[in-house]
């Protein structure tokens, strides 16, 4: 699963993902990976893995793949969980959703 997600953040990367836009930073392959094994990641524990140094940057991150809809939460002190959007289904489940 983890390749899988790393390759979902690199097609995006690259412009592959029709309707999407803006490139990912790295550290969202892991975030991803982990929210999906976990089900949900505690916000502290999602800013740690950015590691990045600003917080900012971090927050950025993680609003960027809650607009997108590949992390969503019931309120902003809330965990965030792990969402599969219809952009990212042939990446995570290449057999189930065929097409890229």
């Amino acid at each position: 699963m983890q390749k899988r997600i790393r390759s979902y953040v690199q097609a995006r990367n690259e412009g592959r993902i029709p309707g999407v836009d803006g490139a990912l930073k790295p550290e969202a392959s892991q975030i991803l990976f982990q929210a999906f094994i976990q089900g949900a990641l505690e916000r502290s524990t999602t800013l740690e893995m950015t590691g990045a140094s600003e917080s900012r940057t971090a927050r950025r991150l993680i609003k960027q793949l809650k607009d997108d809809g590949l992390l969503s939460e019931t309120s902003s002190r809330s965990p965030l969980k792990r969402e599969i959007p219809e952009h990212a289904e042939p990446y995570y489940f290449p057999q189930l959703a065929p097409g890229i």
